[in-house]
Protein backbone atom coordinates (compact mmCIF):
# COMPACT_ATOMS: atom_id res chain seq x y z
CA UNK A 1 0.00 0.00 0.00
CA UNK A 2 1.34 3.56 -0.89
CA UNK A 3 2.42 6.04 1.62
CA UNK A 4 -1.16 7.17 2.64
CA UNK A 5 -2.05 3.99 4.15
CA UNK A 6 1.88 2.42 4.66
CA UNK A 7 3.75 3.71 7.49
CA UNK A 8 7.17 4.10 7.41
CA UNK A 9 7.23 1.98 10.62
CA UNK A 10 5.08 -0.35 9.09
CA UNK A 11 7.74 -0.02 5.57
CA UNK A 12 10.69 -0.04 7.89
CA UNK A 13 9.03 -4.23 9.14
CA UNK A 14 8.01 -5.49 5.22
CA UNK A 15 10.53 -2.81 3.07
CA UNK A 16 7.56 -3.12 0.46
CA UNK A 17 3.99 -2.09 -0.18
CA UNK A 18 1.14 -4.83 0.73
CA UNK A 19 -0.23 -6.57 -1.82
CA UNK A 20 -4.20 -5.22 -1.92
CA UNK A 21 -5.53 -8.84 -2.80
CA UNK A 22 -3.59 -11.38 -1.58
CA UNK A 23 -1.41 -10.37 1.54
CA UNK A 24 0.59 -13.01 3.88
CA UNK A 25 -1.40 -13.93 6.75
CA UNK A 26 -1.72 -12.18 9.98
CA UNK A 27 1.01 -13.85 12.22
CA UNK A 28 -1.25 -13.35 15.34
CA UNK A 29 -3.56 -16.72 16.29
CA UNK A 30 -6.82 -15.93 14.45
CA UNK A 31 -9.77 -18.49 15.15
CA UNK A 32 -10.37 -20.56 11.51
CA UNK A 33 -14.04 -20.20 10.57
CA UNK A 34 -16.06 -22.86 8.77
CA UNK A 35 -19.81 -23.21 7.03
CA UNK A 36 -22.26 -23.70 8.99
CA UNK A 37 -23.26 -27.22 8.95
CA UNK A 38 -26.17 -29.48 8.98
CA UNK A 39 -25.23 -32.03 11.42
CA UNK A 40 -24.94 -31.62 14.53
CA UNK A 41 -21.72 -33.49 16.92
CA UNK A 42 -20.90 -33.53 20.52
CA UNK A 43 -17.76 -32.72 20.55
CA UNK A 44 -16.95 -35.48 22.74
CA UNK A 45 -18.20 -38.17 19.67
CA UNK A 46 -15.25 -36.66 17.67
CA UNK A 47 -11.58 -37.55 19.03
CA UNK A 48 -8.45 -35.33 18.11
CA UNK A 49 -4.87 -36.32 19.06
CA UNK A 50 -2.42 -33.14 18.66
CA UNK A 51 1.42 -33.84 17.65
CA UNK A 52 3.72 -31.02 17.21
CA UNK A 53 6.26 -31.70 14.16
CA UNK A 54 8.36 -28.57 15.56
CA UNK A 55 8.64 -25.84 12.92
CA UNK A 56 5.76 -24.29 14.36
CA UNK A 57 3.52 -27.58 12.63
CA UNK A 58 1.07 -29.19 14.13
CA UNK A 59 -0.35 -32.76 13.09
CA UNK A 60 -4.14 -33.25 14.34
CA UNK A 61 -5.06 -36.83 13.82
CA UNK A 62 -9.17 -37.00 13.93
CA UNK A 63 -11.36 -40.02 14.75
CA UNK A 64 -15.12 -39.59 13.34
CA UNK A 65 -16.88 -42.88 15.34
CA UNK A 66 -19.80 -44.14 13.13
CA UNK A 67 -22.10 -42.42 14.79
CA UNK A 68 -21.39 -39.36 13.35
CA UNK A 69 -20.97 -40.60 9.97
CA UNK A 70 -24.52 -42.55 10.39
CA UNK A 71 -25.80 -38.88 10.83
CA UNK A 72 -23.77 -37.33 8.04
CA UNK A 73 -25.18 -40.55 6.15
CA UNK A 74 -28.91 -39.82 6.28
CA UNK A 75 -28.39 -36.07 5.91
CA UNK A 76 -27.14 -36.71 2.66
CA UNK A 77 -30.11 -39.38 1.80
CA UNK A 78 -32.53 -36.58 2.91
CA UNK A 79 -30.80 -33.86 1.15
CA UNK A 80 -30.37 -35.55 -2.43
CA UNK A 81 -33.88 -36.92 -1.86
CA UNK A 82 -35.27 -33.71 -1.74
CA UNK A 83 -33.05 -31.66 -4.49
CA UNK A 84 -33.23 -34.47 -6.86
CA UNK A 85 -36.39 -35.52 -8.38
CA UNK A 86 -36.65 -39.10 -8.26
CA UNK A 87 -39.21 -40.97 -10.68
CA UNK A 88 -41.80 -41.48 -8.18
CA UNK A 89 -40.98 -40.00 -5.51
CA UNK A 90 -41.30 -36.97 -3.86
CA UNK A 91 -40.27 -36.45 -0.73
CA UNK A 92 -40.04 -32.80 1.53
CA UNK A 93 -37.92 -32.87 4.49
CA UNK A 94 -40.51 -32.91 7.36
CA UNK A 95 -43.58 -33.51 5.31
CA UNK A 96 -45.38 -32.07 2.41
CA UNK A 97 -48.79 -30.90 1.74
CA UNK A 98 -49.54 -34.52 -0.52
CA UNK A 99 -49.72 -37.71 1.67
CA UNK A 100 -46.20 -39.62 1.17
CA UNK A 101 -44.20 -36.22 0.79
CA UNK A 102 -42.70 -37.56 4.23
CA UNK A 103 -41.74 -40.81 2.82
CA UNK A 104 -38.10 -41.12 1.98
CA UNK A 105 -36.61 -43.31 -1.22
CA UNK A 106 -34.67 -46.51 -0.56
CA UNK A 107 -31.12 -45.76 -0.08
CA UNK A 108 -30.26 -48.25 -2.85
CA UNK A 109 -32.89 -45.83 -4.53
CA UNK A 110 -30.72 -42.20 -3.93
CA UNK A 111 -27.75 -43.36 -4.37
CA UNK A 112 -28.40 -45.47 -7.80
CA UNK A 113 -29.69 -42.16 -8.59
CA UNK A 114 -27.38 -39.75 -7.62
CA UNK A 115 -24.53 -42.36 -8.48
CA UNK A 116 -22.05 -43.92 -5.76
CA UNK A 117 -18.92 -42.08 -6.23
CA UNK A 118 -20.76 -38.48 -5.65
CA UNK A 119 -22.72 -39.90 -3.40
CA UNK A 120 -19.32 -40.93 -0.92
CA UNK A 121 -18.33 -37.43 -1.72
CA UNK A 122 -21.06 -35.66 -0.54
CA UNK A 123 -20.94 -38.03 3.07
CA UNK A 124 -17.10 -37.21 3.17
CA UNK A 125 -17.63 -33.23 2.62
CA UNK A 126 -20.43 -33.60 5.09
CA UNK A 127 -18.10 -35.26 7.81
CA UNK A 128 -15.38 -32.78 7.38
CA UNK A 129 -18.01 -30.00 8.07
CA UNK A 130 -18.94 -31.49 11.22
CA UNK A 131 -15.27 -32.54 12.64
CA UNK A 132 -12.95 -30.43 11.20
CA UNK A 133 -14.56 -27.35 13.39
CA UNK A 134 -13.92 -29.74 16.59
CA UNK A 135 -10.74 -30.52 15.58
CA UNK A 136 -9.56 -26.95 15.15
CA UNK A 137 -10.84 -25.97 18.21
CA UNK A 138 -7.81 -27.79 20.09
CA UNK A 139 -5.50 -25.25 18.55
CA UNK A 140 -7.68 -22.34 18.52
CA UNK A 141 -5.60 -20.16 20.41
CA UNK A 142 -2.09 -20.61 18.08
CA UNK A 143 -3.25 -21.78 14.56
CA UNK A 144 -2.96 -19.20 11.99
CA UNK A 145 -5.40 -18.19 9.81
CA UNK A 146 -6.32 -20.24 6.93
CA UNK A 147 -2.98 -22.28 7.59
CA UNK A 148 -5.23 -26.01 8.33
CA UNK A 149 -4.41 -28.38 5.36
CA UNK A 150 -6.00 -32.03 4.92
CA UNK A 151 -3.09 -34.31 4.90
CA UNK A 152 -5.38 -37.59 4.11
CA UNK A 153 -6.15 -38.07 0.07
CA UNK A 154 -9.65 -37.49 -0.05
CA UNK A 155 -10.52 -40.96 -1.79
CA UNK A 156 -9.04 -42.56 0.78
CA UNK A 157 -11.66 -40.67 3.12
CA UNK A 158 -14.48 -42.34 0.53
CA UNK A 159 -13.69 -46.03 1.59
CA UNK A 160 -15.24 -45.22 5.06
CA UNK A 161 -18.49 -45.08 3.27
CA UNK A 162 -18.13 -48.34 1.74
CA UNK A 163 -20.64 -50.55 2.36
CA UNK A 164 -23.84 -51.40 1.26
CA UNK A 165 -25.53 -48.35 -0.23
CA UNK A 166 -21.99 -46.28 0.39
CA UNK A 167 -23.29 -46.70 4.18
CA UNK A 168 -20.32 -46.42 7.04
CA UNK A 169 -17.94 -49.71 7.90
CA UNK A 170 -16.20 -47.87 10.55
CA UNK A 171 -14.37 -45.40 12.37
CA UNK A 172 -13.45 -42.90 9.82
CA UNK A 173 -9.44 -40.93 10.39
CA UNK A 174 -7.85 -38.18 8.86
CA UNK A 175 -5.09 -35.95 9.40
CA UNK A 176 -4.90 -32.09 9.25
CA UNK A 177 -1.56 -30.12 9.51
CA UNK A 178 -2.32 -26.76 11.04
CA UNK A 179 0.61 -24.34 11.63
CA UNK A 180 0.99 -22.10 14.56
CA UNK A 181 1.39 -18.94 16.06
CA UNK A 182 6.06 -19.55 16.79
CA UNK A 183 6.95 -19.40 20.69
CA UNK A 184 9.41 -16.98 21.41
CA UNK A 185 12.06 -16.21 23.27
CA UNK A 186 14.10 -12.93 23.64
CA UNK A 187 18.20 -13.06 23.64
CA UNK A 188 18.52 -9.79 25.05
CA UNK A 189 16.92 -6.82 26.37
CA UNK A 190 14.13 -4.86 23.78
CA UNK A 191 13.98 -2.17 26.12
CA UNK A 192 17.81 -1.50 26.09
CA UNK A 193 18.40 -1.28 22.33
CA UNK A 194 21.60 0.75 21.09
CA UNK A 195 21.58 1.38 17.24
CA UNK A 196 23.90 3.66 14.94
CA UNK A 197 22.29 4.98 11.77
CA UNK A 198 24.01 6.53 8.41
CA UNK A 199 22.50 9.80 7.73
CA UNK A 200 21.39 9.55 4.10
CA UNK A 201 22.12 13.33 3.48
CA UNK A 202 23.08 16.88 4.44
CA UNK A 203 22.40 20.58 3.36
CA UNK A 204 25.36 19.74 0.86
CA UNK A 205 24.13 16.59 -0.94
CA UNK A 206 20.12 17.72 -0.76
CA UNK A 207 21.68 20.91 -2.53
CA UNK A 208 23.70 18.70 -5.17
CA UNK A 209 20.10 16.36 -5.33
CA UNK A 210 17.93 19.36 -5.73
CA UNK A 211 20.71 20.99 -8.96
CA UNK A 212 20.03 17.63 -10.25
CA UNK A 213 16.13 17.56 -9.79
CA UNK A 214 15.73 20.95 -11.16
CA UNK A 215 18.53 20.47 -13.86
CA UNK A 216 16.24 17.03 -15.39
CA UNK A 217 13.08 19.09 -15.12
CA UNK A 218 14.11 21.60 -17.35
CA UNK A 219 15.31 18.96 -19.88
CA UNK A 220 11.51 17.40 -19.78
CA UNK A 221 10.64 20.85 -21.46
CA UNK A 222 12.76 20.45 -24.30
CA UNK A 223 11.88 20.30 -27.72
CA UNK A 224 13.64 17.06 -29.50
CA UNK A 225 15.11 16.97 -33.41
CA UNK A 226 15.76 13.98 -35.08
CA UNK A 227 19.84 13.26 -35.14
CA UNK A 228 20.45 12.02 -38.94
CA UNK A 229 24.41 13.45 -39.80
CA UNK A 230 26.12 12.38 -35.92
CA UNK A 231 26.85 9.40 -33.42
CA UNK A 232 25.55 9.99 -30.22
CA UNK A 233 26.63 12.63 -27.85
CA UNK A 234 25.52 12.78 -24.03
CA UNK A 235 22.97 14.55 -23.54
CA UNK A 236 21.01 13.04 -26.17
CA UNK A 237 17.42 11.19 -26.41
CA UNK A 238 17.76 8.02 -27.57
CA UNK A 239 15.09 4.76 -27.99
CA UNK A 240 17.35 1.24 -28.62
CA UNK A 241 16.59 -2.09 -27.78
CA UNK A 242 18.97 -3.92 -25.58
CA UNK A 243 19.60 -7.68 -23.77
CA UNK A 244 22.26 -9.25 -22.48
CA UNK A 245 24.38 -12.56 -21.96
CA UNK A 246 26.00 -13.79 -18.51
CA UNK A 247 29.74 -13.67 -19.79
CA UNK A 248 30.51 -16.77 -17.41
CA UNK A 249 28.09 -19.20 -19.00
CA UNK A 250 26.76 -17.27 -22.14
CA UNK A 251 22.90 -17.24 -20.94
CA UNK A 252 21.13 -14.87 -21.81
CA UNK A 253 19.91 -12.43 -18.25
CA UNK A 254 16.64 -13.22 -17.65
CA UNK A 255 14.65 -9.69 -17.62
CA UNK A 256 17.30 -7.68 -19.23
CA UNK A 257 15.88 -7.77 -22.88
CA UNK A 258 13.84 -4.85 -24.16
CA UNK A 259 12.91 -2.91 -27.25
CA UNK A 260 12.30 0.72 -28.13
CA UNK A 261 13.95 1.65 -24.45
CA UNK A 262 14.01 5.23 -23.96
CA UNK A 263 17.08 6.86 -22.14
CA UNK A 264 17.27 10.52 -21.89
CA UNK A 265 21.25 10.50 -21.77
CA UNK A 266 21.39 13.86 -20.15
CA UNK A 267 19.16 13.48 -17.28
CA UNK A 268 18.98 9.87 -16.59
CA UNK A 269 19.88 8.09 -13.36
CA UNK A 270 19.94 4.67 -15.04
CA UNK A 271 21.01 2.13 -12.56
CA UNK A 272 23.91 0.52 -14.71
CA UNK A 273 27.52 2.12 -14.58
CA UNK A 274 29.30 2.27 -17.90
CA UNK A 275 25.94 2.21 -20.24
CA UNK A 276 25.62 5.70 -21.46
CA UNK A 277 29.71 5.77 -21.54
CA UNK A 278 29.42 2.68 -24.04
CA UNK A 279 26.80 3.62 -26.39
CA UNK A 280 28.30 7.49 -27.23
CA UNK A 281 29.35 7.74 -30.53
CA UNK A 282 26.59 5.21 -32.15
CA UNK A 283 24.39 6.02 -34.89
CA UNK A 284 20.91 5.09 -36.10
CA UNK A 285 20.52 1.57 -36.60
CA UNK A 286 23.59 0.44 -35.66
CA UNK A 287 24.62 -2.23 -32.90
CA UNK A 288 27.20 -2.31 -30.44
CA UNK A 289 28.01 -4.85 -27.50
CA UNK A 290 29.29 -3.12 -24.44
CA UNK A 291 30.91 -4.90 -21.30
CA UNK A 292 28.64 -4.23 -17.89
CA UNK A 293 29.18 -5.84 -14.53
CA UNK A 294 25.96 -5.66 -12.61
CA UNK A 295 25.49 -3.68 -9.52
CA UNK A 296 25.25 -4.78 -6.04
CA UNK A 297 21.82 -3.32 -5.53
CA UNK A 298 20.25 -5.00 -8.18
CA UNK A 299 16.71 -5.97 -7.60
CA UNK A 300 17.28 -9.45 -8.42
CA UNK A 301 20.20 -11.58 -6.04
CA UNK A 302 21.09 -13.81 -8.49
CA UNK A 303 22.40 -10.97 -11.37
CA UNK A 304 24.10 -8.99 -8.96
CA UNK A 305 28.13 -8.60 -9.66
CA UNK A 306 27.60 -10.83 -12.92
CA UNK A 307 29.79 -9.79 -15.85
CA UNK A 308 27.16 -9.62 -18.23
CA UNK A 309 27.99 -8.40 -22.33
CA UNK A 310 24.98 -5.97 -23.52
CA UNK A 311 23.99 -5.81 -27.06
CA UNK A 312 22.39 -2.44 -27.90
CA UNK A 313 20.54 -1.59 -31.29
CA UNK A 314 20.09 2.45 -31.56
CA UNK A 315 16.75 2.33 -33.11
CA UNK A 316 16.42 6.89 -32.91
CA UNK A 317 18.47 9.39 -31.95
CA UNK A 318 17.24 13.07 -30.68
CA UNK A 319 18.73 16.01 -29.61
CA UNK A 320 17.11 17.85 -26.93
CA UNK A 321 17.24 21.58 -27.37
CA UNK A 322 16.68 22.22 -23.72
CA UNK A 323 14.80 26.15 -23.11
CA UNK A 324 16.37 28.52 -21.07
CA UNK A 325 15.59 28.65 -17.69
CA UNK A 326 13.28 31.44 -17.05
CA UNK A 327 10.43 32.65 -14.64
CA UNK A 328 8.09 32.42 -17.85
CA UNK A 329 8.76 28.40 -17.29
CA UNK A 330 8.93 28.22 -13.66
CA UNK A 331 5.57 26.68 -12.67
CA UNK A 332 6.30 24.01 -15.09
CA UNK A 333 9.53 23.27 -13.43
CA UNK A 334 7.30 22.71 -10.33
CA UNK A 335 3.99 23.52 -9.18
CA UNK A 336 3.03 26.47 -8.38
CA UNK A 337 6.51 28.56 -8.83
CA UNK A 338 6.33 31.75 -9.53
CA UNK A 339 9.93 32.55 -10.27
CA UNK A 340 12.72 29.80 -11.20
CA UNK A 341 14.59 30.64 -7.71
CA UNK A 342 11.06 29.98 -6.16
CA UNK A 343 10.85 26.68 -7.91
CA UNK A 344 14.93 25.68 -7.27
CA UNK A 345 13.42 26.58 -3.09
CA UNK A 346 10.72 24.77 -3.55
CA UNK A 347 12.81 21.64 -4.84
CA UNK A 348 15.14 22.15 -2.29
CA UNK A 349 12.45 21.82 0.32
CA UNK A 350 10.99 18.68 -0.87
CA UNK A 351 14.49 17.21 -0.70
CA UNK A 352 14.87 17.87 2.53
CA UNK A 353 11.73 16.35 3.39
CA UNK A 354 12.99 13.10 1.56
CA UNK A 355 16.03 13.43 3.08
CA UNK A 356 14.24 13.41 6.43
CA UNK A 357 11.71 10.78 5.66
CA UNK A 358 14.95 8.38 4.16
CA UNK A 359 16.74 8.84 7.43
CA UNK A 360 13.17 8.26 9.58
CA UNK A 361 12.79 5.08 7.24
CA UNK A 362 16.82 4.08 8.18
CA UNK A 363 16.64 4.47 11.96
CA UNK A 364 13.26 2.39 11.71
CA UNK A 365 14.56 -0.86 9.67
CA UNK A 366 18.01 -0.77 12.33
CA UNK A 367 15.41 -0.78 15.25
CA UNK A 368 13.05 -3.69 13.43
CA UNK A 369 16.78 -5.29 12.73
CA UNK A 370 18.13 -5.04 16.47
CA UNK A 371 14.70 -5.91 17.63
CA UNK A 372 14.63 -9.07 15.00
CA UNK A 373 18.43 -10.12 16.19
CA UNK A 374 17.03 -10.76 19.59
CA UNK A 375 14.26 -12.48 18.68
CA UNK A 376 14.68 -16.38 18.84
CA UNK A 377 11.41 -17.88 16.94
CA UNK A 378 10.81 -20.59 14.21
CA UNK A 379 9.19 -19.28 11.21
CA UNK A 380 6.22 -20.76 9.72
CA UNK A 381 7.23 -21.67 6.66
CA UNK A 382 3.73 -20.72 4.63
CA UNK A 383 4.77 -17.25 5.77
CA UNK A 384 7.95 -16.76 4.47
CA UNK A 385 7.03 -18.10 1.22
CA UNK A 386 3.65 -15.65 1.10
CA UNK A 387 6.27 -12.58 2.11
CA UNK A 388 8.43 -13.81 -0.52
CA UNK A 389 5.95 -13.25 -2.93
CA UNK A 390 5.00 -10.06 -1.92
CA UNK A 391 8.27 -8.71 -1.81
CA UNK A 392 8.59 -9.85 -5.37
CA UNK A 393 6.02 -8.32 -6.39
CA UNK A 394 6.61 -5.31 -5.40
CA UNK A 395 10.09 -5.06 -6.86
CA UNK A 396 8.27 -5.49 -10.16
CA UNK A 397 6.17 -2.54 -9.36
CA UNK A 398 9.01 -0.53 -8.69
CA UNK A 399 11.20 -1.37 -11.63
CA UNK A 400 8.04 -0.69 -13.76
CA UNK A 401 7.31 2.83 -12.41
CA UNK A 402 11.19 3.78 -11.73
CA UNK A 403 12.63 2.55 -14.91
CA UNK A 404 9.44 2.50 -17.24
CA UNK A 405 9.92 -0.82 -17.67
CA UNK A 406 7.09 -2.20 -20.22
CA UNK A 407 4.70 -4.60 -19.30
CA UNK A 408 5.92 -7.55 -21.91
CA UNK A 409 9.10 -7.48 -19.21
CA UNK A 410 7.45 -6.79 -15.83
CA UNK A 411 5.22 -10.42 -17.52
CA UNK A 412 8.58 -11.74 -18.11
CA UNK A 413 9.78 -11.20 -14.21
CA UNK A 414 6.77 -12.56 -12.98
CA UNK A 415 7.31 -15.97 -14.91
CA UNK A 416 6.68 -18.77 -12.15
CA UNK A 417 9.92 -19.29 -12.50
CA UNK A 418 11.76 -16.45 -12.15
CA UNK A 419 9.82 -15.91 -8.40
CA UNK A 420 11.06 -19.28 -7.29
CA UNK A 421 14.20 -18.84 -7.77
CA UNK A 422 13.59 -14.76 -5.99
CA UNK A 423 12.11 -17.32 -3.02
CA UNK A 424 15.27 -19.50 -3.12
CA UNK A 425 17.98 -16.59 -3.59
CA UNK A 426 16.80 -14.00 -1.38
CA UNK A 427 15.54 -16.33 1.30
CA UNK A 428 17.40 -14.98 3.75
CA UNK A 429 16.19 -11.36 3.00
CA UNK A 430 12.78 -13.10 2.96
CA UNK A 431 13.29 -14.49 6.46
CA UNK A 432 14.46 -11.53 8.14
CA UNK A 433 11.18 -9.71 7.02
CA UNK A 434 9.22 -12.06 8.73
CA UNK A 435 11.08 -12.04 11.65
CA UNK A 436 10.95 -8.66 12.37
CA UNK A 437 6.94 -8.93 11.82
CA UNK A 438 6.93 -11.66 14.39
CA UNK A 439 9.36 -9.23 17.25
CA UNK A 440 7.30 -6.54 16.24
CA UNK A 441 3.67 -7.81 17.07
CA UNK A 442 5.23 -9.45 20.22
CA UNK A 443 6.55 -6.29 21.79
CA UNK A 444 3.09 -4.87 20.93
CA UNK A 445 1.38 -8.01 23.00
CA UNK A 446 4.07 -7.40 25.73
CA UNK A 447 3.87 -4.17 25.89
CA UNK A 448 0.04 -3.69 26.18
CA UNK A 449 -0.17 -1.27 23.53
CA UNK A 450 -3.22 0.23 22.61
CA UNK A 451 -5.15 1.66 19.56
CA UNK A 452 -7.96 3.33 19.95
CA UNK A 453 -10.86 3.11 17.73
CA UNK A 454 -11.08 6.45 16.57
CA UNK A 455 -7.15 6.09 15.58
CA UNK A 456 -8.29 2.35 14.09
CA UNK A 457 -11.38 3.75 11.80
CA UNK A 458 -8.92 6.69 10.58
CA UNK A 459 -6.24 4.27 9.05
CA UNK A 460 -9.50 2.09 7.51
CA UNK A 461 -10.58 5.33 6.03
CA UNK A 462 -7.23 6.32 4.73
CA UNK A 463 -6.52 2.55 3.35
CA UNK A 464 -9.89 2.97 1.56
CA UNK A 465 -9.45 6.57 0.01
CA UNK A 466 -6.05 5.56 -1.22
CA UNK A 467 -7.12 2.64 -3.38
CA UNK A 468 -10.13 3.90 -4.51
CA UNK A 469 -7.80 7.24 -5.65
CA UNK A 470 -5.62 5.05 -7.68
CA UNK A 471 -8.75 2.95 -9.05
CA UNK A 472 -7.19 -0.68 -7.28
CA UNK A 473 -9.34 -3.29 -6.63
CA UNK A 474 -9.18 -4.56 -2.76
CA UNK A 475 -10.64 -7.00 -0.52
CA UNK A 476 -12.78 -5.25 2.41
CA UNK A 477 -11.86 -7.59 4.48
CA UNK A 478 -8.06 -7.64 3.97
CA UNK A 479 -7.94 -3.80 4.04
CA UNK A 480 -9.13 -3.93 7.81
CA UNK A 481 -7.14 -6.43 8.42
CA UNK A 482 -4.03 -4.67 6.81
CA UNK A 483 -5.28 -1.14 8.27
CA UNK A 484 -5.05 -3.16 11.84
CA UNK A 485 -1.62 -4.34 10.99
CA UNK A 486 -0.09 -1.01 9.82
CA UNK A 487 -1.21 1.11 12.73
CA UNK A 488 -0.08 -2.03 15.26
CA UNK A 489 3.59 -1.55 13.34
CA UNK A 490 3.40 2.35 13.99
CA UNK A 491 2.72 1.86 17.18
CA UNK A 492 5.46 -0.63 17.88
CA UNK A 493 7.75 1.61 15.95
CA UNK A 494 6.55 4.61 18.19
CA UNK A 495 7.70 2.62 21.20
CA UNK A 496 10.68 1.56 19.99
CA UNK A 497 11.75 5.29 19.08
CA UNK A 498 11.30 6.48 22.56
CA UNK A 499 13.02 3.75 24.21
CA UNK A 500 16.16 3.17 21.94
CA UNK A 501 19.67 4.90 22.18
CA UNK A 502 19.91 5.87 18.08
CA UNK A 503 23.19 7.28 17.35
CA UNK A 504 23.04 9.38 13.66
CA UNK A 505 26.07 9.37 11.56
CA UNK A 506 27.15 11.85 9.10
CA UNK A 507 26.48 10.73 5.56
CA UNK A 508 29.04 8.65 3.64
CA UNK A 509 32.26 10.44 2.63
CA UNK A 510 31.38 13.77 4.36
CA UNK A 511 33.04 12.68 7.97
Amino acid sequence: MASAVMSSARAAITSRPVAPKRGAKPLRAVRSVHPTVTVAAAADEVTVKQHDLGDCKVRLEVAVPVSVQNEAYQACLEGFAEKCQIPGFNYKKGGGRKKGDAKLPPASVIVNFVGAKEFASACVEEVLQVSIPVAMETVAATALQDSERIETAFDDLKKAFSGGDCAPIGDLTYSIGVEVVPTIKWTGDYRKLKVTVQSPGDDVTDALEAESIFNAAVRNLGTMRVVADRGLEVGDQVVMDLSAINKATGEEIEGIKQEKFNLDTGAARLNLPGLVDGIVGMKTGETREVPITMPNDWPQAFIRGVEATFTITLRELFQNDVPEATDEIASKIFPDAMTIDDAKAKILESQKATTAAMLEQATNEALVDALAAICDAPLPASIVEETGRQMYSQKMLEMQVGSGLSMEVVNQLASPEMVEKFLETDRKEIELIVRRTIACEELFRLENIQVSEEEFKAEVVAAKEEFERYGTEYDVQRLVEQAGEAIEARKSMEWLRAHAEVTVLPPAGTA
